[in-house]
């Protein structure tokens, strides 16, 4: 698994410049200087100072000008800086063979101011055509003058600590740019999953961000849950596992969340001394010789983001740092999303009795109507009412009736499906939807929630027994008496008042027919 990371040649004109500055202010000194030595220098003959200051100006103004306005502007940079490397090592090689043998040095001067120029901007395999067109030139136009070891290091010592240079500075930008781009996945990732609608969008975020940031042969997020681990994203050797679970006791995953801290073992061949912890081989039939785990807790998720290789020593410290801050940020979009969920589904509930308000109920009913019409079936409602309410609140108090209100929505609860709903209509009416139920098997449902009404031992607040109350229930079926769901609630409400008018505690299923005239 490969991520890329940007270059220097991505950089803006401004900030081109600024990198640019001071090696060119430095080489415009160090022009200067040579020219005044030139011009100051009797060893120099009249007859070279004129071509060589013609040179040393050329080549100031062809510094300034390509520093501080070709390179930061031209859109093809890759072409002008090839040209420029080889253009440069050209120039380096004209100032070997016509600068005077004592001032020399001048020219490893523009060789090193040079090479950390080219090697800012560049890169390594640039700044090393530049070094071998200058060095061949310079050896070649000297050779027959090198005759001991110290000839030959005077002219080879400015190249050698110019590929130390050029070295340096390469690895210094790629550790810039590894932090670089490390900081611009975790604020990338950051900014997503903040925007994330549900828990599956940020393990999907997470699931992109792991692979561009870090190298490893394997990653996964996994949870603790009920005992056991279940791992939720699971990438090894370009296959997914997701999905797995396993008993939590003895694993790494258990391991980081009871201790809550970051685990690094770099090598796996090693014994694994953390007590009670056991390695499992889940995935492909490999053995990840490196692993890297770090805590990963939100507001009802305990778990663990984790890396493998199968390489020892694969990942550093600065591995389990950016992995400690991705899972800190996907711990804290989890957060959001849970508690987001939990408002709207507040919102969606009667605060007293937790059942759905009348408003989220007509959705959900309109819904399930849909899915029923769709798929041929019927859909049963149920509309009830606690009889004489009104006498419970003035006899008893209100904490009494809205103890009762609570006690019905349990009793209704415990004798319907996950798959049905119950809503607060207003007041003390309710309404249960019943999907691919028929009219027996509702009236069913509505004889054994009667019958728990009737069961209930309520006392006052002073532990005074308080009568169980009953409830009057009215049944519609769907599409079957009704094709839309508005003439369907109003058929089960007049079937409700219908079993009032019988004397409550009943359950009416069609309207009773009406008198002649």
């Amino acid at each position: 698994m490969t991520r890329q990371i940007s270059n220097l040649r991505e950089l803006t004109s401004q900030e081109y410049r600024r990198f640019i500055l001071p090696t060119a202010l430095a080489g415009a000194l160090l022009f200067l200087t040579l020219l005044i030595n030139i011009w100051s220098d009797t060893k120099v003959p009249a007859a070279n100072k004129n071509g060589l200051t013609v040179m040393i100006i050329a080549s100031a103004l062809y510094v300034t000008a390509y520093g501080l306005y070709l390179i930061p502007t031209h859109k093809h940079k890759d072409g002008l800086v090839w040209a420029n490397a080889i253009f440069s090592g050209i120039g380096l090689a004209a100032y070997a063979v016509f600068l005077p043998e004592h001032l020399s040095f001048y020219f490893d001067l523009l060789m090193l101011l040079t090479v950390i120029s080219i090697a800012i901007i560049s890169g390594r395999l640039t700044t090393l055509v530049l070094i071998t067109i200058a060095t061949s030139t310079d050896i070649v136009h000297h050779f027959i003058f090198l005759d001991t070891v110290i000839e030959w290091m005077e002219h080879l010592g400015a190249p050698a600590v110019s590929l130390l240079l050029s070295e340096m500075i390469s690895r210094i930008q790629n550790v810039a740019r590894e932090q670089m781009h490390r900081l611009e996945v975790i604020n990338t990732f950051s900014r997503q999953a903040a925007a994330a609608r549900d828990r599956q969008q940020v393990f999907e975020q997470l699931n992109s961000a792991i692979p561009n940031a870090l190298v490893a042969d394997s990653y996964y997020v996994s949870a603790i849950e009920n005992d056991e681990v279940h791992i939720i994203i699971f990438y090894d050797d370009g296959e997914y596992f997701n999905g797995i679970r396993t008993p939590a006791e003895g694993t790494l995953t258990n391991w980081v969340v009871q201790n809550q801290k970051e685990l690094f073992l770099p090598d796996l061949r090693q014994p694994v001394n953390l007590e009670g912890v056991k390695l499992i081989l889940i995935g492909k039939d490999k053995t990840s010789l490196s692993w890297i785990g770090v805590p990963m807790n939100g507001y009802n998720f305990r778990g663990v983001l984790a890396l493998g290789s199968y390489e020892p020593n694969a990942f550093n410290r600065g591995d389990l740092e950016l992995l400690s801050n991705l899972a800190r940020h996907a711990a804290l979009a989890l957060e959001n999303v849970d508690r987001q969920a939990e408002l709207e589904e507040r919102a969606r509930l009667d605060s007293l009795t937790n059942v759905l308000n009348h408003g989220y109920f007509l959705e959900v009913l309109t819904k399930q109507a849909n899915e029923t019409l769709a798929q041929g079936k019927l859909l049963s409602i149920i509309m009830l009412d606690v009889d004489h309410f009104k006498k419970y609140n003035d006899t008893y108090g209100h904490l009494a009736g809205d103890k009762i209100l609570t006690l019905l929505c349990k009793a209704i609860r415990d004798h319907i499906k996950s798959a049905d709903a119950v809503g607060r209509w207003g007041g003390e009416e309710f309404i249960i939807s019943l999907p691919d139920t028929n009219a027996a098997q509702a009236e069913s449902v509505a004889q054994r929630i009667g019958k728990s009404m009737r069961e209930l031992v309520i006392t006052d607040r002073d532990g005074l027994s308080i009568p169980a109350p009953t409830v009057s229930q009215g049944i519609a079926i769907f599409p079957q008496e009704a094709d839309n769901i508005f003439d369907l609630i109003d058929l089960a409400d007049q079937r409700l008042y219908a079993a009032k008018n019988r004397g409550r505690d009943q359950i009416e299923t069609a309207l009773p027919t009406p008198p002649l005239p």
